[in-house]
């Protein structure tokens, strides 16, 4: 019999069972959701059929059009036994372009030649552009009734019922790809209640390196919390998890009878928590976790060197602590005026392996918004380089950030109309959030202050070398907004301010027209190298008046010196002018950071019939920003963005329900300037062809060659993308 009709076969058989299983009251029930999206824009990439994601080979888009299935098995054997599990495809390269999956790789259309895996070119038999379903969320969940234990759920889960800071849910493509075991129970009439697991660590990203080495069958991850509530007035809890990464003994030869294992990452977390409800006026609530992690040196990363190091935790031996404290006044005057305020310190070195990476908000503030996460207005991470495969757009992301307590934030495979999330590790302060409500006007407005526990000289430990560090710094901390992954840099001398106001207000027109509105302010200050003794050379190395510097390195330690990355530069003469290619680093102030950002947005929304709402959203983003100048090149790897940023953003959203079918729309316009200022001290140089065609700029146009070669336009550039995402999810 061939493929084909076994798989016709299969199908009916799939069918039949189905419907018979259906009219059974504990048989088998099959379910389903198909999910279409489009996606278009003007940049006019189709790498994938999703706006972003750094994971090498992946690809990135802005148009295309795909679909994916998930069919839900579910099954009741009896009231103690129940079955779940599902198939489910998803978006990577599966464009309909594809047709059904056998586009091959055509080596004369890759750019460079033979270059990768993106925009479908995998072909039929990579799972990427395949259109393949995959096996996902298979568990099996036991009640057996029992007097202490209320379930256990063996495989697939999303582990939501624990704390984000220890052990958080995964992104929503992963919901249940974590699998593990899980015992809940409950006592004295719930007013105790326990969940314990073992969670088998995710290989692809759970340990240094974003690995858990060769041998991963036996890693695990290790949970336990407790709740007591002994009265309606308080309750209190505490939370464990333990981590362990182990490897095989390469030492031990004999393998009769067995084999060590070693540690290669271990990581433990320990928490308590408490609410106090003295009435319905007020509520606190209070957490304060431990961490300490470490890694063995000869089986993960000792260190990162230079400045790209990039891992989900930091390398070596750490311990720290987290907490955060809310008080809530709700409404204590009866004049509808209620008051949240949260105090808040994120341990620089607190690390939890297992922690929320997305989809979780830890802390009260609204943070950074998510239009600019990465250095320079087009949202590029490496921006200085020919060939930058990693942005998103000028537009960014919608909305503002979300917090999460990792350093390993997971933005990937996301268009731009879902949340984004940044690292708050490291973050300490204070949010008062009022928010008022006179009828149908609803005001909202937020102030935060926020100092850094990460404000430090050369990684706080000035006895070694710069390049050399424990800590993963991933894209730095450059650009106008704040990279979502970026909890580290080698000199920090950090504060932030964030004010905003919210109005929403419904307008007695029609069904009803709501008005919104917000005005945000961030004020940013980051001195960043603030002591003299870690300038790169000494005093008057760099003369000027054409002539050459001398090496005349400074050390701040024995052996010690940030010349090591800040290198004195060359001299050049362009259309008869002799100096410096870039400033040399001679003063304090030469990589400091201040910011001024200012967010205007305003909007309305129509249930234009009972099935669909539309609404149109207005912004006006005003930045300017000092972020050092050319002696500091942000750190020699991102564009620079000193200068006067403006965007104007216009969003059309849409939402239509049909009978089982939500389909959902989104334009968004996005209209920008950037007007650089990188301060002086240095000659001009001009944009050649190959520049021109590796950094996409005029022939010559003015901007400089950096240390390692990337080119920093300083010409005002003008931005007008535009982009669309519609979807249809339908539930069967």
């Amino acid at each position: 019999m061939n493929r084909k009709r076994i798989g016709g076969v299969l199908l009916a058989l799939t069918v039949a069972t189905a419907g018979a299983a259906t009219a059974q009251q504990n048989g088998l029930v099959i379910g389903g959701t198909t999910y279409t999206k489009w996606l278009w824009g003007n940049q006019r990439d189709n790498g994938s059929v999703y706006n972003f994601t750094t994971v090498p080979g992946e690809g990135y888009g802005d148009n295309g059009q795909g679909s994916e299935v998930e069919l839900l098995l579910s099954a009741r054997l009896s009231k103690e036994v129940e079955v779940k599990g599902r198939l489910h495809s998803r978006f990577n390269q599966n464009f309909w372009t594809n047709f059904g999956g056998f586009g091959g790789r055509n080596p004369a259309l890759e750019d460079p030649p033979n270059g990768g895996c993106t925009g479908g070119d995998c072909g039929e038999f990579d799972p990427r552009s395949n259109q393949y379903v995959k096996l996902r969320g298979v568990s099996v969940t036991l009640t057996p009734g029992y007097k202490w234990i209320d379930s256990a759920t063996i495989g697939a889960n999303d582990f939501g019922q624990f704390d984000p800071f220890v052990i958080g849910r995964l992104r929503y493509i992963d919901r249940d790809n974590a699998s593990g075991l899980l015992f809940q129970g409950s006592g004295a009439g719930r007013k105790f209640t326990w969940d314990a697991t073992r969670i088998s660590l995710p290989r692809l990203f759970a340990g240094p390196n974003f690995t858990t080495g060769k041998f991963h069958a036996a890693d695990a991850a290790y949970g336990i919390q407790t709740k007591f509530t002994p009265s309606s007035k308080f309750d209190f809890g505490f939370i464990a998890n333990y981590n362990n990464d182990i490897e095989v003994d390469a030492t031990d030869r004999n393998l009769d009878d067995g084999r060590e294992i070693r540690t290669r990452f271990r990581n433990s977390v320990v928490g308590a928590k408490f609410g106090i409800h003295p009435s319905s006026k007020i509520d606190i609530a209070g957490a304060i976790y431990h961490s300490n992690s470490e890694s063995v040196d000869d089986l993960a990363p000792a260190n990162f060197f230079g400045l790209s190091g990039f891992s989900p935790v930091p390398a070596g031996k750490h311990d720290d602590e987290s907490w955060k404290v809310d008080v809530d006044f709700n409404d204590p005057f009866d004049n509808g005026l209620s008051i949240n305020v949260q105090v808040f310190d994120i341990g620089a070195e607190y690390v939890a392996l297992m922690a929320a990476r997305r989809e979780s908000d830890v802390l009260l503030t609204e943070g950074h918004d998510a239009t600019y996460v990465f250095p320079g207005p087009a949202n590029a991470s490496f921006g200085v380089f020919a060939g930058n495969p990693t942005r998103i757009g000028i537009g960014g992301w919608d909305g503002n950030m979300q917090q999460v307590p990792t350093i390993n934030v997971d933005n990937e495979f996301s268009d731009f109309d879902e949340p984004a999330a940044e690292t708050v590790i490291g973050w300490k302060g204070v949010t008062v959030a009022p928010t008022l409500s006179l009828g149908g006007l609803d005001l909202a407005a937020e102030l935060t202050l926020i100092d850094y526990n990460t404000n430090w000289q050369a990684f706080g430990d000035p006895s070694r070398s710069v390049t050399s560090t424990v800590y993963p710094v991933n894209e730095l901390d450059t650009g106008v907004g704040h990279n979502f992954r970026s909890a580290y840099a080698p000199f920090q001398d950090k504060e932030t301010k964030i004010g905003l106001v919210r109005a929403k207000y419904l307008l007695d027109v029609g069904k009803g027209v709501d008005v919104f509105g917000k005005v945000k302010f961030i004020d940013e200050t980051d001195k960043r190298l603030n002591d003299s003794r870690f300038l790169p050379y000494q005093a008057g190395s760099c003369p000027g008046g054409g002539r050459a510097c001398a090496d005349n390195r400074r050390f701040y330690s024995p052996g010690n010196s940030t010349a090591d990355i800040y290198g004195n530069p060359p001299v050049i003469t362009v259309n008869g002018v002799t100096g410096y290619q870039w400033k040399p680093f001679d003063s304090l102030s030469d990589d400091d950071r201040d910011l001024s950002y200012k967010l205007i947005q305003i909007g309305a929304g129509y249930q234009l019939t009972d099935d669909l709402y539309a609404s149109v959203t207005l912004e006006r983003f005003d930045t300017t920003l000092e972020d050092g100048n050319t002696a500091f090149q942000a750190y020699q790897l991102h564009e620079l963005t000193s200068g006067d940023h403006t965007l104007n953003k216009i969003s059309i959203k849409a939402r239509y329900i049909l009978a089982g079918a939500e389909i959902g729309f989104e334009y968004q316009y996005n209209q920008g300037t950037f007007d650089p200022d990188f301060g002086g001290g240095f000659v001009p140089q001009v944009a050649t062809e190959q520049i021109s065609i590796d950094h996409n700029v005029p022939v010559g146009s003015l901007g400089f060659t950096g240390r390692f070669g990337g080119w920093n336009s300083l010409e005002k550039r003008d931005f007008d993308q535009q982009r669309l995402k519609a979807f249809m999810k339908v539930q069967f």
